[in-house]
């Protein structure tokens, strides 16, 4: 098993009511809690990296920025969950390779 880092942009997520779509992660990590809420995205990819975690965000681009960090050669994009109330995706992003 992973462990998920959520992204501030859908912290909603840490919610009780959303905890099945969470039940196959051993952590969660929070921006804002467990990594600065202003960290760079490369920030978050390198923590992703460190901790085996993938990433659950609103922000279409952020995977972009792990790049930046060397050891990260690879990266999957798909979307996790459809946000009805304000009309948008989540995405789960992996490190890869």
């Amino acid at each position: 098993m992973k462990n998920v880092l959520i992204d501030k942009n859908c912290e909603y997520l840490e919610q009780e009511e959303y905890q099945e779509l969470l039940e196959k992660y051993d952590a969660k990590f929070l921006v804002g809690r467990d990594l600065k809420q202003r960290s760079y995205d490369e920030n978050i990819g390198s923590f992703c990296k460190d901790k085996n975690c993938d990433l659950l965000t609103a922000d279409t681009k952020a995977y972009i920025h792990f790049f930046k960090n060397k050891n990260i050669r690879r990266v999957t994009l798909s979307e996790f969950y459809y946000e009805k109330k304000s009309d948008r995706h989540v995405y789960l992003v992996q490190i890869t390779g």
